[in-house]
């Protein structure tokens, strides 16, 4: 009797301590409204005098019986604190903090002709590099390539990435050149463009990966109007940048999906607009009166999306401001949709997508998707009638698809799995107490939204862009003033 009370008392005694772990982990996360938080300590509370007033009673049988029930209630604390609740806060905390670090790829590159076939082979070449474009990033890749060599390079520095590739191309002024991957790959859709391809004129060798760190800066303004903004109850402006490239969800790269995003949780109205990644338009502070492509807005500065929101605040939707980034890694879109079980989505046409090996067929309506259709219906613009435009209206039906599930009670079922890939696939600068609140919000009132979808509709030409100077012309879009006008008066109707 005496060691059983001795087990039962060290039993209750942990009981005690992971519910307290298990409420300040749950106060910790804070998305439970504050009845269900008191609710949960009240649970936890009673549950543990129950457990000890049994434990310490005379009976043998109750005495065993409140052992096993404390055994079962830590088990049962101890999943919940650190399958569930703590994975979520880790999480949580991971999308809202790694914006303090990028990654830029450079590549190494000599002509398709060049007897060169690995890195070290060039250490006694002419290197070229671009000094005007993260020139911090360039000179640590420089640094990395020393010390793998263990060898002094001789470097050629030019204004621009144009001059550069001039200069090795046309007069042979270095062996090889360090090219940011980004950089190499506006020049290899210049090439693809005119039904050429680069792999006759140039090879690579390998790249150099180097981690690179930025605290965010804000303005008082900025950092003030972060700290009193309560997006419960205030409408609030997400630019959603959308990348596609594999890998680090924080390495730099151009942003293929562009959508600004108008909440207004008072409304319960969400207003999603997008705008094609080739839309001709100025980088302020950045391109001057030169126009460029507006995915490649996002390979300029060292937040990734601070030049893609002011070219969309100041030379796009002008009035709206936005408050908030997320950036998503569209290679992960299936992993995600998969994890949520399969989404609903609409599509305004029947079609037979010809994207992938197999054929897919979407109905015109709403189309139950599993990851991979899901990723064929937001990539194709070929087989979909609308080409681009219409590609862009189909991501934002996903996104629709995604967040309905995302707000549903089934999520519960999936719910490790969406964390898992949730962490490596988004990035924002909204506060983990804001995003908080909102999901807070959300499992309070169990709301339906209402979604509103407009697009930005362009006219192809080709033109200059200044990232590529005057090496040659791409296709870009040029924006058509009524349909912006439009979908700038419905951002701006949402947010009231």
């Amino acid at each position: 009797m005496k060691k059983l009370k001795i087990i039962g008392l060290f039993s209750v005694l942990t009981q005690l301590i992971l519910s307290i772990v298990a409420a300040s982990l749950i106060i910790s996360l804070n998305v439970l409204p504050d009845f269900y938080v008191f609710l949960v300590v009240f649970v936890f509370t009673l549950l543990f005098l129950i457990s000890a007033v049994f434990v310490i009673s005379r009976s043998r049988f109750r005495v065993g019986i409140a052992t096993v029930f404390s055994l079962f209630l830590c088990v049962f604390l101890g999943v919940v604190s650190f399958k569930y609740i703590l994975p979520a806060i880790n999480v949580l905390d991971d999308i809202t903090t790694q914006q303090q670090t990028y990654l830029a790829t450079y590549h190494i590159v000599v002509k398709a002709d060049d007897p060169a076939t690995a890195p070290e082979h060039i250490k006694e070449y002419d290197i070229g590099v671009e000094k005007s474009h993260d020139f911090d990033a360039m000179k640590k890749a420089l640094d990395d390539i020393a010390t793998r060599f263990d060898h002094t390079l001789s470097v050629i520095a030019y204004d621009d990435y144009s001059s550069m590739w001039n200069a090795f191309m046309d007069r042979s002024e270095t062996g090889a050149i360090l090219m940011e991957s980004n950089y190499y790959n506006i020049y290899k859709d210049f090439y693809e463009e005119q039904g050429d391809s680069i792999d006759k004129y140039v090879k690579l060798l390998g790249d150099v990966k180097v981690e690179m760190h930025h605290p965010e800066i804000q303005s008082e303004d900025s950092q003030e109007s972060e700290e009193t903004k309560d997006v419960t109850r205030e409408s609030f402006v997400v630019y959603i940048s959308g990348i596609d490239v594999s890998g680090s969800i924080n390495q730099r790269s151009r942003s293929d999906v562009n959508i600004v995003m108008a909440v207004n949780p008072t409304t319960k109205k969400i207003t999603l607009s997008t705008i094609p990644r080739d839309s001709y338009v100025k980088f302020p502070g950045i391109s001057g009166d030169s126009y460029d492509k507006l995915t490649h807005a996002a390979i300029f500065g060292k937040n990734d999306c601070s030049v893609s929101i002011n070219t969309l605040e100041q030379n796009v939707y002008k009035g709206v401001n936005i408050d908030y980034w997320i950036r998503v890694n569209f290679t992960s879109l299936e992993k995600i949709v998969d994890a949520l079980g399969g989404i609903e989505v609409y599509s305004e046409y029947s079609f037979t997508s010809t994207f992938s090996e197999e054929d897919v067929y979407f109905k015109k309506g709403m189309n139950k998707m599993d990851g991979w259709k899901a990723l064929i219906f937001c990539r194709d613009r070929k087989s979909v009638p609308g080409e681009e435009p219409q590609r862009g209206r189909n991501q934002l039906e996903v996104i629709k698809g995604i967040f309905n599930k995302a707000t549903s009670p089934s999520i519960l079922v999936n719910y490790n799995d969406v964390l898992e890939e949730v962490k490596d696939s988004i990035l924002t600068n909204m506060p983990m107490e804001k995003l908080t609140s909102l999901v807070k919000m959300q499992i309070d009132d169990g709301a339906s939204w209402e979604f509103e979808t407009v697009s930005v509709d362009v006219e192809y030409v080709y033109d200059y862009c200044y990232s590529m100077t005057d090496y040659g012309k791409l296709c870009v879009g040029i924006i058509d003033e009524n349909s912006l006008q439009a979908a700038t008066d419905k951002l701006k109707a949402t947010i009231g």
